[in-house]
């Protein structure tokens, strides 16, 4: 059973920092390991537990990403 604890103080600022400057892959990239490391999930349930943080916390920006990747 998983507990919800929720994300360190130090790591949600990193997050919100590297979101604010425009670096949302890596922001995911940092979530995405925090959560195969942290909770030992495989890689799918990292990623859907990363795609809903962002879309929970920064649903503008993840638009905007899903944008211009969809442009290229």
């Amino acid at each position: 059973m998983v507990v919800k604890k929720g994300l360190p103080i130090e790591l949600q600022e990193l997050l919100k920092q590297l979101v604010m400057n425009g670096h949302i892959r890596i922001a995911g990239t940092v979530l995405h390991v925090y959560c195969r490391r942290m909770y030992q999930v495989d890689d799918e349930t990292a990623a859907r537990w990363m795609v809903t943080y962002f879309h929970r916390e920064f649903p503008q920006q993840l638009k905007r990403h899903r944008d211009r990747i969809a442009k290229v």
